[in-house]
């Protein structure tokens, strides 16, 4: 395939200029559009979006339902009864035809036995022997559920893309829907690369380095809905790099390369993608992260993420989790952002958007954000830290004792 490079992959874009010329391209594939559609028991489609609206198949309640525990009756034979007079009625067990002058046991949720018209509670009747005593009237209808009360057959349950939570389990189920349509989960490849990264838990010699990235975006994927085809690690050698991404791209909706991007005498990642599609921007002016590379390979988003942890966390986040999501026609989720005050002075570059992880404590009322060490290698960071503090690339420095704004994971 000829080469092709976007003349903005020679200038170091914004996270948003990358983004949106990334999305652009995306756009002319109509790769958003192309998620297929999957059916599957209802008791599974938690967090699944449904594909099409979801319509009752059967009425709820499908029949003529007692309300309450008490006595199914005609309510013409209670006309009479007031508190000076009361009205006797022989009771007749569970499951009975009604006869007048008479009152059938029910429990709630009880088909309605035929030639009633409504329910009086327990509570509302003294009880002796064989027979109640009603003293006041009861109105028809009283205490019955009618057919199609709640749903009624052929009403929508759930719109089309919406996203499957308990309750819509439950009416789903409840109108005789057991399978329903819904958006395929998007497949992404995860492809680690680099002659020192190893798949052993076997002790290390130095300068091996085990892989930890691709279980990790593993993990994150899953998270976001994917189901994440994971691949062995791929030694730094550009043709079986360029057969692995084909490969991968051909089966999967969404390509991960992990390393290879900065340009080192062993990084190939950018000319597999460029032998293979068109690379929309390498490089972006983020601080970690800055030699990501975005690309299209046949239509599909193909990504190479930094090989360091920190960076490679970051930039799937910035640029996967919302792309993920949409695919899915979910509604990208939004981090609860808090105000902080920041313990200590954090020094930043010009025209580089920086992100900052912090712990978040409480001091009194206030909350304060402590920055930790920002080097990109720094795992410890990721689990230690509570929160990012976003640097625009407009500020060279934030002082100890200002107010940020931190965005909690």
């Amino acid at each position: 395939m000829k080469s092709e490079t976007d003349d903005s992959s020679k200038k170091t874009l914004s996270r948003l200029e990358a983004t949106a010329i990334w999305r652009q391209f995306l756009a002319q594939s109509s790769w958003l559009d192309s998620g297929t559609i999957a059916e599957m028991a209802v008791i599974e489609a938690r967090g699944r979006v449904t594909a099409e609206a979801v319509h009752a198949a059967r009425s709820v309640p499908h029949y003529i339902a007692a309300a309450m525990d008490g006595f199914a009756l005609h309510s013409k034979d209670t006309l009479a009864a007031r508190n000076d007079k009361s009205r006797i009625l022989k009771v007749l067990p569970a499951g009975h035809v009604l006869i007048p002058g008479s009152a059938v046991v029910v429990d709630t949720g009880d088909a309605l036995p035929t030639g009633a018209d409504s329910v009086v509670k327990n509570e509302q009747v003294v009880r002796a022997d064989h027979q109640i005593e009603i003293v006041t009237k009861v109105i028809p209808g009283q205490h019955v559920r009618k057919i199609g009360e709640d749903i009624m057959w052929g009403d929508t349950v759930i719109a089309a893309g919406h996203c499957v939570g308990p309750a819509d389990i439950a009416a789903c189920l409840a109108s005789g829907n057991d399978r329903i349509k819904v958006m395929a989960k998007p497949r992404v490849a995860v492809i680690p690369t680099g002659n020192e990264i190893v798949d052993s838990a076997a002790e290390l010699p130095p300068g091996s380095i085990r892989d930890i990235n691709s279980h990790m975006l593993a993990a994150v994927f899953d998270s976001w809905g994917a189901i994440v085809n994971r691949s062995p690690v791929i030694p730094d050698d550009p043709e079986r790099l360029r057969i692995a991404v084909a490969g991968a791209i051909a089966v999967n909706d969404l390509v991960v390369i992990i390393a290879g991007t900065s340009g080192g005498t062993e990084d190939y990642s950018k000319a597999a993608l460029s032998e293979l599609g068109r690379i929309c921007c390498h490089g972006v002016a983020i601080r970690p992260g800055h030699p990501v590379i975005l690309a299209i390979v046949s239509g599909k988003p193909v990504i190479g993420l930094p090989g360091y942890p920190v960076s490679c966390m970051l930039t799937s986040e910035l640029f996967l989790q919302d792309l993920l999501h949409e695919f899915q026609r979910k509604t990208p989720p939004k981090r609860t952002t808090i105000r902080a005050r920041l313990i200590r002075t954090v020094e930043s570059r010009l025209e580089v958007e920086e992100f900052v992880r912090v712990i978040v404590k409480q001091e009194a009322l206030n909350a304060i954000a402590v920055p930790l060490a920002r080097g990109a290698s720094l795992i410890s960071t990721l689990t230690q830290s509570d929160g990012l503090l976003r640097i625009g690339p407009e500020l060279a420095v934030l002082n100890s004792g200002e107010w940020v704004e931190v965005e909690l994971f």
